[in-house]
């Protein structure tokens, strides 16, 4: 899979990893060449661990096996895709701040569509399909998000409920219709008042979505369906969680055009007729 930069995940999984799982990482970003050349069982000693370490580390990192790993890293190799993330320093110029961003926000979105599973991503669709109201939710700059899905389904003619007010929600959940969907974002995946919400809507039969990033997290294990986005070393200077924000609109986005393309005709007839309405509002 293009894109998919196994040694940028590597360094961005690095801190959540166990030690020995560390190990066979660090073995991996130094000479991801002698690695290809290796079996599982002679980078486990190479890395002083075990056999099921290097299992478990692929596990970690979403590649279904060793041999796998091999394969992408060596694509990697041929041609190699990682760059790491660039903070901000004292007195840059406009133009290398530019440039910057743009090359961060290139990478992590990059990534991002590379993790997605495209067949999760049908089953997500399916569902907000068959959902009679989504409701959608985050905090901060994940309020954003939920706010950016809230805009574009409704505007083709799905409702979906966006509120900030967590104790309004609760209402809104315990007497949600069968088949509603309650969406949470959260960039860590341990926001508590999240959490908290995603207990209230199971309890009450909703189908539960969370959207957050890469790796093992409450949310994501907790959460009936997930979808991720990839770990960036976000810089010191995160600028209003820029990059993590670049990729959750992404999934968004993809989101989006998979549901809008499942009955296009009526889509682009509602866009063009939202569109209609609010220029008549505006005269």
């Amino acid at each position: 899979m293009s894109g998919e930069n196994i040694q940028g995940r590597i360094v961005s999984m690095l801190d959540v990893l166990s030690n020995s799982e560390q190990k066979i990482g660090e073995v991996i970003l130094n000479d991801p060449e002698k690695v290809i050349e290796m079996t599982a069982a002679e980078l486990s000693k190479y890395a002083g661990t075990s056999p099921a370490t290097v299992i478990r580390f692929c596990k970690k990192i979403d590649v279904p096996s060793f041999t796998q790993l091999k394969i992408r890293l060596s694509a990697e190799i041929e041609v190699p895709v990682y760059e790491g993330y660039s903070d901000i320093t004292a007195n840059e110029s406009v133009n290398e701040i530019k440039t910057k961003l743009l090359g961060n926000a290139y990478q992590s979105m990059q990534e991002t569509v590379a993790l997605l599973n495209e067949q999760r991503i049908e089953t997500v669709v399916d569902l907000l399909v068959a959902a009679p109201i989504i409701y959608v939710f985050g905090i901060g700059a994940s309020y954003l998000v939920a706010e950016n899905i809230a805009q574009k389904w409704n505007r083709i003619g799905k409702t979906v409920v966006c509120v900030q007010d967590s104790h309004v929600l609760v209402t809104m959940l315990v007497s949600a219709p069968k088949d509603a969907i309650f969406f949470c974002v959260s960039h860590s995946g341990e926001t508590k008042e999240i959490l908290r919400l995603l207990n209230v809507a199971k309890k009450h039969q909703l189908k539960t979505i969370g959207l957050s990033q890469f790796g093992n997290n409450t949310l994501t294990n907790q959460a009936e369906y997930s979808l991720q986005t990839v770990r960036s070393n976000e810089a010191v200077l995160r600028s209003a969680a820029t990059t993590s924000l670049h990729d959750q609109f992404i999934v968004v986005d993809v989101l989006f055009y998979a549901y809008a393309s499942r009955n296009f005709n009526r889509t682009i007839e509602m866009i063009q007729e939202s569109k209609a309405e609010v220029r008549k509002y505006e005269k």
